[in-house]
Formats: C-alpha cells, sequence, structure tokens
C-alpha cells in the first residue's frame, strides 16, 4: 500500500485538474509534504480532507469557512454543518418547484397560444394591470430584444426574459401618426400582483388581435383591428400594445411567432 500520491494521481482520483490542488494548498486547505525534487506527496489524510472539500464545495462554501470547519472539525461541528446543509436542500428544493411551476405554465403559455385564430377581432374588459417598463425616445424593432433583457436585469428577482411573464412594447403613437410602424415608445413586462412594479395599464375595454409570423406585417394587422374598431363604434384610447405570446424564445421558425395586438377603446362620442 502506497503511503504517499503525487498530484497528478490525487487530481484523477477526484476528477480535479493539478491547479485546483494548488489552490486549496494556498488556501490553507490542503498540506501536502515535500518528497524528492520537492515534488507535493499527498497522504490518506489528505484524502479525506478533499473529501470532506468537495462535499462542502457542492454547499458553496467559500475556501475561509471550509478552512475553519476543517481546523475545529468536531461532531458537533458537523452536526451543525449538516443543518446548513438541510437549510440549503430545502432552499434548492423550493427552487426547483418553482421552476417546475414555471416550466409548466409556459407550456400551458405555448399550448393555448398555439391554437388561436389569428387575425380575427375581439372586444375584452381587461382589469388594470400592473407592469415594468423602459421607456426611450424611439425603440426601433431590432433594440426590443436587447432592451427587453436589460430591463430583466433591473427586475432579476422576479422577471425572466425565458419564463411565464407576459412581455411586449407600446408603439410610438406621433410615429403611428406619421405612418411609421416600426417605431416603438417603451418595452415592459406585465408582473404578478403583489410584487414590484411602475405602473399599470389601465383598467377598461380593449380591442385585440393575434398574428402569426413575422412583424413586418405590422401596419396590415394595425389597420384591421383599427377598422373593426371603429366599425364597432368606438375609437382608440392611444397606441396599440403588442404583446408577444410566442416568439424567438420559444421557436426558429417565423411561422410560429404569435403576437397580440391589442389597443384600449372608448365608445365614439363624435
Amino acid at each position: 500500500m502506497k503511503e504517499y500520491y503525487r498530484i497528478h494521481e490525487l487530481a484523477q482520483l477526484f476528477g480535479l485538474c493539478p491547479d485546483t490542488l494548488r489552490y486549496y494548498e494556498e488556501k490553507g486547505l490542503l498540506h501536502p509534504v515535500r518528497g524528492e525534487n520537492r515534488y507535493r506527496l499527498y497522504g490518506i489524510q489528505d484524502v479525506v480532507t478533499l473529501n470532506i472539500i468537495r462535499s462542502l464545495r457542492d454547499l458553496d462554501l467559500p475556501t475561509g469557512e471550509i478552512r475553519g470547519y476543517l481546523e475545529r472539525r468536531t461532531v458537533g461541528e458537523t452536526l451543525a454543518l449538516l443543518d446548513r446543509e438541510e437549510a440549503v436542500l430545502d432552499g434548492r428544493i423550493r427552487a426547483l418547484e418553482a421552476a417546475r411551476r414555471e416550466a409548466r405554465r409556459r407550456r400551458t403559455r405555448l399550448r393555448r397560444y398555439a391554437r388561436v385564430e389569428p387575425g380575427q377581432v375581439s372586444f375584452r374588459q381587461e382589469p388594470e394591470r400592473p407592469y415594468v417598463f423602459l421607456r426611450e425616445d424611439i425603440i426601433l424593432e431590432g433594440e426590443i430584444d436587447f432592451l427587453l433583457k436589460k430591463l430583466e436585469s433591473r427586475h432579476q428577482a422576479y422577471i425572466k426574459v425565458i419564463g411565464d411573464q407576459c412581455m411586449g412594447a407600446a408603439l410610438d403613437e406621433k410615429s403611428l401618426n406619421d405612418g411609421i410602424y416600426n417605431h416603438f415608445s417603451r418595452v415592459f413586462f406585465l408582473t404578478e400582483p403583489g410584487l414590484p412594479y411602475d405602473a399599470s395599464l389601465p383598467a377598461g375595454e380593449y380591442a385585440r388581435l393575434f398574428y402569426r409570423g413575422a412583424y413586418h406585417r405590422l401596419e396590415e394587422h394595425w389597420h384591421t383591428l383599427l377598422s373593426a374598431v371603429v366599425s364597432g363604434g368606438r375609437r382608440p384610447l392611444g397606441a396599440p400594445l403588442e404583446l408577444y405570446r410566442v416568439d424567438a424564445h420559444d421557436t426558429n421558425r417565423e411561422a410560429e411567432y404569435v403576437t397580440e395586438l391589442q389597443v384600449q377603446v372608448c365608445p365614439d362620442s363624435g
């Protein structure tokens, strides 16, 4: 039976690179002896220590805390460590359960909007909808995904681009009146009740239309929606919203994109 092992033998045994063992030595976690030609030599105690280190690294403990535990290790310290480990695992379980719920909601969203009938205009009452938003003077169509990511980074505790929150953009009203259909004034995420928000989309009646495919046909779809609004004895209040129900985060095929065009309306008193 060998009394000592070279650094490459120990690194191979644990699936580590030798630099990691040198790093652990630098941080005072391992204490190899020096053999001929100053080669590092590791004994059985180093194997035991590495087993402990690997276990504690799985808990994301910093090296300073690991060193402290190794120096004062007792059954009592180990029991306290196991309490901490259980708390960490409980937190991971809660995070995994939340991720599973989100995956299920995302699946439900995709299945729901894959079945919608495009091109049909409908009217519905919407409640007040809180949202977080990012406003710019003019947002070009190609900038929307970048700005949505920027907005996500500001609210990353509860907003995800790839998730079940509804995200969208508001067309720029002045540009729209000038016949420009690829300028937007803000991007946004609708938020869940009880979460922080910047403002709210007002409650009221909204006209909506779903369309499939690329976004460059927005002008055509807006005129279809606007025509139905006027025919229904109503007029739009403000600029329309685009809600991205199925987009490039869900599919590579533009033909599978589903966008909801929505605008608040009121009775035409004129």
